[in-house]
């Protein structure tokens, strides 16, 4: 059991990692477009499960993150829950830090995993694709922590608790990471602005870098592949026959 278990991690976890944050975000456009009474506890739900699973999904296989994990589990479920039944600005505004704190981490663990390094394999494709999901929701919590102590940085934005705002700032959040700008939503205060600048500008380079790291990958893998059949021991007369085949 515990030699399959690093096996399904290593070649599946940003499988998983990638349907729980399709799910969170299918989700939550749910929660929006239902408008659900019970908002509130829908997303914590579907974050808390979501986030729960992301710590666990991305981690680094060479380090023991055991208690960490464990810990960053009881501080998402703890903080979810009290949020739910507590009405609370400052633990709020306390919970959208951590959600965004920890986007962050799971960000930084999966580009450690991603880039520069190993084979190009669908796993690792994969994970390209949930960093990318991962800046714009990383960003998207970031101007949430903006409106929670600035009210009114952006133009458009809808809704009274952070909950009911999430979708909103997401869609504008990967509007912006792609560099799209339809319109609806816009910055209003000078941080707001600074923020969709930089995140425009991340978008841009990540593809960059990616391709690059993609690309390079691929070559290292050639190299190596062909100096291993360079230093292969090669039968006896075989270097005798190529160069009579050369001959005149």
């Amino acid at each position: 059991m515990s030699g399959f278990i690093p096996h399904v991690h290593e070649r599946n976890n940003f499988k998983i990692l990638l349907g729980a944050l399709v799910f969170f975000m299918a989700m939550d456009a749910v929660a929006d477009q239902f408008d659900l009474t019970f908002t509130q506890r829908f997303v914590n739900l579907v974050l808390m499960i979501t986030l729960v699973i992301n710590v666990w999904a991305v981690d680094n296989p060479r380090t023991n993150f055991i208690s960490w994990k464990w810990g960053a589990t009881m501080v998402i479920s703890v903080t979810m829950i009290t949020d739910t039944l507590i009405a609370s600005n400052f633990l709020a505004k306390f919970q959208v830090i951590m959600v965004f704190l920890f986007i962050c981490m799971t960000t930084w663990q999966a580009w450690s995993q991603v880039m520069f390094t190993g084979i190009v394999d669908t796993n690792k494709i994969v994970g390209a694709i949930c960093i990318y999901l991962l800046l714009a929701l990383a960003w998207a919590f970031a101007y949430q922590i903006v409106e929670a102590f600035l009210p009114g940085s952006f133009n458009g934005l809808t809704g009274g608790l952070w909950q009911e705002k999430t979708h909103t700032l997401i869609y504008y959040s990967f509007v912006t990471i792609s560099t799209l700008g339809y319109g609806e939503i816009t910055p209003a205060g000078p941080i707001a602005r600074t923020l969709a600048t930089l995140e425009a500008v991340t978008g841009i380079f990540y593809t960059t870098v990616l391709v690059a790291s993609l690309i390079g990958i691929r070559l290292s893998g050639v190299d190596a592949a062909q100096r291993l059949e360079d230093l292969a021991p090669k039968p006896e007369g075989s270097g005798d026959r190529r160069q009579s085949g050369r001959a005149p």
